[in-house]
This record gives C-alpha cells, structure tokens and sequence, in this order.
C-alpha cells in the first residue's frame, strides 16, 4: 500500500529524493520544503541544475553522469540556491540503481557559516520509531535501509556499517536472524526478491513468534512517478498488546451483550429518537416477539399518550449530556394496554457513535404489592379499632331501635278508643321519637359511609381538593374508644388551605399517626397524659398537622430507623412495622413529608406536611336559574335480592309510579326480555344468581334503549370489578341508605332522557 512509503517519506525531517542522471527530479519528500523554502511542485518542474551554485555545478554534473557499473553508493556536497535567495550547502548520500539508471538520494544540510546546523541523517531519523522499517531493492534483493528498531527485533546490531554503506541483501539478514523470533516474518520475503509486485498493495501477514509475541508485517512496494516499483518497503511492529486489547474488548463486548440479553429490566438504546436496541426483557414487557419489530421505530411509539410532554423533555436532557433520573412514566404495550415503569436514561458511545440507553423497570407487581400492603395497613386498623367503631354505632342504634319499639307500641294503643287529648299527646310523643330515630340512622349512614370510603380497596388513587379537618375528624372518632383509657385529647385548629389528595388515605395516615400515639402511653392515667392535633399553616402557604404524645418517646439512635418497612418500637404483637413507612410514602407521593421530633420518656411530636391545593379558577358569571320542568308518570322496575330494601325504595318512589318489585337478577333479565315497558330500572350491583352489572350487559347487547334507563343501587361493597364498572357507566348510581332528593332527581333525569 503506497500509503506507507508515503508514510515514511512524510515523517522522515530529511531531504529524500530520487533523480535521473540528467538531474531530473522524480520524486521529493515535504522535507525540501522546510529546508530550502521550494515546494515539491516547483523542484519537478525541470532539472536541478538551476538550484546549484555555478561553481559548484559542473562538479555535480560529472558525478551524476559519470558511467557506472556497479550500485556503490558514492557521496558529495554543494551549494543549493533557496527560495528566500540564499545559498545552503547540502551534502548529498547518493545510491544509484545500474538497472534502472536512477539515483536515490538521501540529502541534509551541513553546519556552514550560511545556514544553521543540519539534522540526523535518514538512518539516525528513525530509530525513535515505533515500529521496524526496512527496505529492499526489488531486482537484487540488496537493503536499502534498515532502522534501529528492526536492527533491534533480528539482533543486526553488529551489520550496522554495512546496512549503511548498502553492502547487506536479504540474503545475508536472513542467515543471520535464523533462529530468531524474527525469523518467520523475514521467511516470505524471499519469495519477493526478483519478482513482479505483488498487485496488491499492501500485504499483511501476522506471525506468531516463538517468544509468544505476534508480529504484523506489512509489505507495500516503493512506485516512483513512472509506476515502476524498484524496491519493497517492510514495516514490522509487534501488535501482541494491541491483539490482547482487542480480544479482551471483544470479551467484554460480548460479555456486555450477555448482560443486557439477560438483564431482568427493560432496556432499549436510541439515537436520533428511534430505536437502535432493544433487549428481551423490554420486547417481553411490550408484547413483541422480535426487537426487528421494534429497531427503526420512533421511541414516542411505546409512550403512553399523556405521559410524551415529560418524556421529550427527559430525552432532551439525556442528549444534552445529562442524566433523566429515575421516574415512573407509562408505557403502551403492541395490544394498546400500559404498564408502570420505573425509568432512567443518560447518553453514552454506542457502536462508535452518541446515543441515549433508558433502563425501564416494570414496576407493575411492585405497586400491585404495595396495594395490598396498604390495604393490609387499613384492614388491621380496621381491626384495631373496631371496638370503637361498634361503640360509635351502637350509640345512636340503640335510642334507635328504643324509639322504634316505642312508637310501635304507640301505634298500637292509638287503635284502642282514647280521647282526643291522648291521641294528640300520643301522635306528638310518636313524632318526636321518630325524629330522633331518623336522626340516630342518619348518624350511623354517616359512621357507615366514613367507614367504607376509609377501607376502599383500589389500586388508583382518587385525588381531589380536601379540607384536612374532615378526615382528621373520622380518624379521631375512630380512635377515640383507644383514646379515652390513655390520654384526654387536645384540638387546636388554624384556619388552613385544601390540599390535593386522596381523601381515604389521608385519614390512613393520621389514624396511623394516632393508634401510634395511643400506643405509646400506658393504660391507667389518661387524666396525666394528653394527645394533641395542631392543625395550622406552613411554610410557604403549605398545610401542617402536628400529632403529639406524652407518651415514651424514641431512642435517638432509632429515629433513622422508624421509616423503614417492618420496623417497629412495639412488643411483640402490637405492630407489623409497615404503617409509619406507608404514611412515609403515601404523604411522599402527595408531595408532602412526614417528620418527627422526640426525646425519650418526654413523648414524640410527628409533623405532616402538605402543599396546598391550587385552587380551581372560579367563573364570574351565574348560571341563568330555571325551575326544573314537571316529571310525568313512570313505569318503574325494581331488581333487588332484599324485599325489605326493594319495598322501602318503591314506597320513597310514591303512588305517583307504577312499580314493579322482583327478587333477583334472573328475574329481572325475564321481565325485561319480555318486551315490558319500563321507562326506570332500578337494578341492585350486587346479587348472587347474576349481578347487576351482568343484568346491564345483556340487556345493553339486546335491548340497547333500555340500557340507558338503569340506575344502579350499591350498598357501597365494591369489588374491584364493580368499581371499575361504575367508573364505566354514567353517574346513575343510588347509595344505600336511600337519598330521597337524589332518588326523585335520577327519576327526573331518565325520565326526561326518554
């Protein structure tokens, strides 16, 4: 390859070039350039004689021309005119060529009183070197050159003056590097000698010495400017530490491959935005058989649609050299379904080239767990707290069922003859415990309903505008049967702002941080010790809840330790070591924080933080009043599997309808394939023969008018699969116990709709 006689004609700081006899420049290195000031271009262009001094020329003349027979090198000097105008002598080792006529000449100036003092000579140039040169002449097979680092490689040391004078062929290096680690890359020289180059050109042969060493011979013929090849340039360097570098690169390439291929998380590299890699475990999490499905796509293909604005603005920051941290971001499976990733991506050199890898951890099982972990927390409050919650209930239930039995009893003597003074008294008596008794109902609906929106189970929160004392509330009333016995309850409450949460596990991290507070003082002195809330602001406009105890109090080397999962100050039976670490994570995923202060036997202050809501932008105008328009008389159907229940709505529905009562699911699917004309279903969700979900969905599939007229009656025990189904359908749905007003305004709604 003619790039390596161009190689070593370029870093060679000498002045190379070959000649004719009649001074003709064939061919010149750059070093001319720096040493005399004339470019190559201007040297070739003519003989040499119009460069040398005119004393000086006839001389030069003569030797150059002078007949020879054999190559014996010869040497001279002269004065050589530069482009600047001034004369330089230059000493001139010429080894002419009797085949060819030419005359290959290694020139550098000499120290004289005109010039500066002149540099090494070519055989001194290159001993510094990397790598062996070495050079034979085609037709005789003499060296022409041979530097110190190949001198070096076959032990020629001793041959040095006469690789100078050019007295040494291939031959005699030959029988002297026998037996040497050099040896086997000098072997296949010997074929070269005498021949035609090869037409290749370059040729590379790696040798395996015997010394352990790998040689890389490189062998690319010497072509003057008629294309003629009068000698073999040989470059020798030992590439054993380069070999090495690059198995073990291969290696850890390919041990790098294995990684990613069994890597358990997701993991996919992009450049320019589209696919370029993609692992099993992502194709496996996205549903596809094969990554080809997926190299070439653009990335924002597998993002769920809402979650694209943080994406691009992740991707930017990874191409801009910076690293997206880990956050969870949705991604769309091949069949439109999504699933919760943990995401990370930074850029990095893939294949030569910058490109971004993102790890993505399918979070999916790990949240499901966490579900049930948090509902496990609430169940066991639950659990804890149920001899409260029965003492709430059975307050009110039992003046109750009292004023029930009473005014029954009422009822009874009013049928017996009296006057009209104790019919009054009676009637009045009978009113008022029956005020109380509704009341009392109304005060155990409401304990009811606090009770199921505390342990509804889902996996998605429900994040709304919250008024923190509303929860608060429900957690103290909860708390209060534990309460009582330990500590008398303090409330201070400072006007707040909302915030923005989910209601049910708001109130599972104050019944949390109460039940630890009870917890943490002994029964039998509540007159002694206190509990306190302090509700007030925070920094910044942020809402505080400081919950305080006389109680223990914590060891100062446990308090890093009372987050962490499973790790519990209590006895043995008292606690699962989960709940202070959910209320840590539940109120981080708000945006808030949990905090705690504590000294030991002086009690332990927990302190929440919660950003405000932003409140909603409130419209400035009115909506127009309007009287609702008259209702007309209905056909109404009632599905229920409790007579009791059905029979209490249809009398709430009023005489004004005509209602029809039946008792289960099956039922009512018959009466309406019967081709029946109700203008209202009213269908409960939960029944055993078929639910009222299954009642919908084959009615919605034969008689699509119908479905349009259900209103679902719930008792508030929602599966994941009723709840789901409600979330599906319009907000048509009744709660057990009957509101009165919501009843006659979902009547009017159906009715007006049909």
């Amino acid at each position: 390859m003619e790039q390596w006689a161009h190689r070593f004609f370029d870093l060679s700081t000498d002045l190379l070039a070959v000649l004719d006899t009649e001074g003709r420049f064939l061919q010149v290195n750059p070093a001319w350039k720096e040493a005399v000031g004339w470019t190559r271009e201007a040297l070739m262009d003519g003989v040499c004689w119009r460069f040398v001094h005119p004393e000086d020329l006839e001389s030069l003349k003569d030797r150059l021309r002078a007949p020879r027979e054999t190559d014996t090198p010869f040497r001279f000097s002269c004065r050589w005119r530069c482009a600047d105008g001034a004369w330089r002598r230059l000493s001139w080792c010429v080894v002419p060529s009797v085949a060819e006529g030419l005359l290959y000449c290694t020139v550098h100036p000499t120290p004289t009183e005109e010039g500066p003092v002149g540099v090494t000579s070519l055989w001194s140039l290159n001993d510094g070197l990397p790598f062996g040169l070495y050079m034979v002449e085609s037709h005789s097979g003499r060296v022409l050159y041979a530097n110190h680092r190949f001198r070096r490689m076959g032990g020629l040391d001793a041959l040095e003056d006469a690789l100078r004078q050019g007295e040494v062929t291939h031959a005699r290096v030959l029988e002297r590097t026998r037996g040497s680690p050099l040896e086997p890359a000098l072997v296949h020289i010997d074929s070269r000698v005498g021949a035609e180059p090869s037409a290749s050109e370059v040729d590379v042969l790696e040798v395996p010495l015997s010394n352990g060493r790998i040689l890389r011979r490189l062998a690319t013929p010497m072509r003057d400017v008629r294309g003629a090849s009068p000698c073999q340039l040989y470059i020798f360097e030992d590439v054993t530490d380069a070999k090495r570098t690059e198995e073990a690169l291969h290696r850890s390439e390919s041990s790098f491959r294995k990684l990613t291929e069994c890597l358990p998380d997701g993991l996919f590299v992009h450049r320019e935005r589209r696919f370029i890699y993609v692992n099993p475990a992502l194709c496996a999490s996205l549903g596809y058989t094969h990554a080809g499905d997926l190299i070439g796509q653009p990335i924002w293909s597998i993002v769920h649609p809402e979650d694209l604005p943080l994406v691009r603005q992740r991707v930017t920051t990874a191409v801009s050299g910076g690293v997206a941290p880990i956050q969870e971001v949705r991604y769309q499976r091949k069949d439109g379904s999504c699933y919760d990733a943990e995401s990370t991506g930074l850029s990095l050199e893939f294949d030569g080239q910058e490109a971004v890898v993102v790890i993505a951890r399918d979070i999916t099982e790990r949240k499901r767990m966490q579900a049930q972990l948090l509902q496990t927390d609430r169940m066991a409050l639950v659990g804890t707290l149920a001899a409260g919650v029965g003492h709430e209930i059975n307050n009110p239930l039992s003046y109750v069922l009292t004023n029930i039995r009473l005014a029954l009893e009422n009822t009874q003597r009013l049928k017996t003859p009296v006057s009209e003074q104790e019919r009054a008294d009676n009637l009045q008596e009978t009113e008022e415990m029956l005020q109380e008794a509704h009341e009392g109902g109304l005060r155990v609906r409401d304990i009811v309903r606090d009770l199921k929106l505390f342990s509804r189970q889902t996996e998605e929160e429900k994040k709304t505008e919250v008024d923190v004392l509303k929860p608060l509330e429900f957690s103290l009333k909860m708390a209060q049967g534990e309460l009582r016995h330990r500590a008398h309850l303090v409330k201070r409450y400072e006007p707040v702002s909302r915030v923005f949460a989910d209601e049910s596990r708001l109130g599972q991290v104050f019944l949390n941080l109460l039940m630890n507070a009870v917890q943490a003082i002994p029964e039998g002195d509540a007159a002694n010790n206190e509990i306190s809330v302090w509700v007030r602001s925070g920094p910044f406009g942020s809402v505080a809840i400081d919950v305080s105890d006389t109680g223990t109090g914590i060891a100062p080397e446990l308090l890093d330790r009372i987050f962490d999962p499973f790790f519990t100050t209590k006895p043995v039976g008292m606690g699962t070591g989960l709940g202070l670490s959910i209320c840590h994570r539940i109120l981080h995923d708000l945006g808030g924080a949990l905090s705690v202060r504590s000294e030991p036997k002086r009690g332990s202050t927990f302190t929440i933080h919660l950003p405000a809501a932003v409140p909603a932008p409130v419209s400035s105008r009115r909506p127009p009043s309007r009287s609702m328009p008259a209702v007309r008389q209905g056909r109404m159907l009632v599905i229920d599997d409790e007579p009791a229940v059905a029979r209490s709505l249809a009398r709430l529905i009023g005489p004004r309808h005509q209602v029809t009562l039946v008792g289960s699911g099956l039922e009512g699917l018959a009466r309406l394939n019967g081709q029946e004309p109700f203008d209202v279903i009213f269908c409960d969700l939960m029944m055993p023969d078929a639910t009222g979900m299954d009642v919908y969905e084959q009615v919605r599939e034969a008689r699509p008018d119908l479905a349009r007229r259900f209103i679902f009656i719930t008792g508030g025990s929602f599966t994941p699969r009723a709840q789901q189904f409600l979330e599906s359908v319009p907000e048509r749905w009744l709660e057990k116990p009957f509101d009165e007003q919501r009843l006659q305004r979902l009547i009017g709604e159906v009715l007006r709709s049909t």
